[in-house]
């Protein structure tokens, strides 16, 4: 496959993952600071944007936090940021995309381009963009081949997503069970965790789930051994060891992770989740070099 085709569906895979995550999160974070003093409303917001690499004012609020996240075109992690980046790299992979998928990247970006995010109900705006990246992703999935582009377009989405859930469980609270499941629907885990563990509310249970639960989408696991996978089926034939070292960097993260005990998991979790961030900047950096011949710029600042 030709490295800017690679390339640019492995990137539209990152921004949507991007997109639907900011949107989930910016959701749960509303409704949470909401109900906080202004004192807690300060420091989780501090601490959010500054897990996800933003750089906050002294005393930062859901204000600031809904526009670096949301609307601001100038933040690499904002929604109108991520799917403006989405429909780029969607232009340049005109050629592999259905037009239904092209259409919905297209009203997707022009939504928040118009400034829906500022002139609708912040809620109501999250639910239409959470709509549009679900549309676009059922899209993908139903109507694309299988192929290189597929697993490209899915790796670059394993890989956005290990890379937020590891920033959200780095600044998650540690407090009572209701913090637990805001993390938890943050990472839209939520309801998978309470089928699986039920009454289990811990914070334990909740890292566990995220970290090392192989039967849930969003877990961190499961996410590097789906991006193996795509690697895999990428380097067909290949009998002994790894012709792309980001396949390397992956399957050393899931074995950590998957043969760490129970007590380990939770000593200097913030180290471990900054060095699965590290992970996937690497891992990127590998496949750039290897697959697509230059990184795109436009990235996670390093956390």
């Amino acid at each position: 496959m030709l490295s800017r085709l690679a390339e640019s569906m492995f990137w539209i895979g990152r921004y949507l993952e991007r997109a639907e995550d900011i949107a989930r999160l910016l959701q749960v974070h509303l409704e949470v600071t909401a109900e906080e003093t202004s004192r807690n409303r300060s420091t989780n917001s501090t601490a959010l944007l500054e897990g996800l690499g933003a750089d906050p004012s002294e005393h930062a609020g859901p204000t600031e936090v809904w526009q670096i996240l949301g609307h601001d075109p100038d933040s690499p992690v904002s929604i109108v940021s991520a799917l403006s980046s989405c429909r780029n790299a969607a232009r340049r992979a005109r050629e592999v995309l259905s037009l239904g998928t092209w259409e919905e990247i297209n009203r997707a970006w022009r939504a928040v381009a118009q400034g829906q995010l500022n002139s609708t109900y912040q809620q109501l705006a999250l639910r239409t963009v959470l709509d549009h990246c679900y549309a676009i992703t059922g899209i993908i999935y139903a109507t694309m081949p299988h192929d290189e582009g597929w697993e490209f377009h899915h790796l670059g989405r394993c890989i956005e997503r290990i890379d937020i859930t590891a920033r959200l469980v780095s600044v998650a609270p540690v407090g009572e069970a209701a913090s637990q499941i805001a993390t938890l629907r943050a990472c839209g885990a939520d309801h998978a965790f309470l089928i699986s563990r039920g009454g289990d509310r811990s914070r334990g249970a909740v890292i566990d789930f995220l970290l090392r639960d192989r039967l849930s989408p969003r877990s961190v696991v499961h996410c590097l051994a789906e991006a193996e996978d795509c690697l895999e089926r990428l380097d067909v034939g290949r009998r002994t060891g790894f012709q792309s070292d980001a396949q390397r960097l992956l399957g050393r993260a899931r074995a950590e992770f998957e043969y760490r005990s129970d007590a380990a998991l939770l000593v200097g979790l913030s180290d471990q989740m900054a060095g699965l961030s590290r992970t996937c900047h690497s891992a990127t950096d590998a496949l750039s070099a290897h697959y697509f011949q230059g990184a795109d710029a436009s990235r996670w600042h390093e956390g």
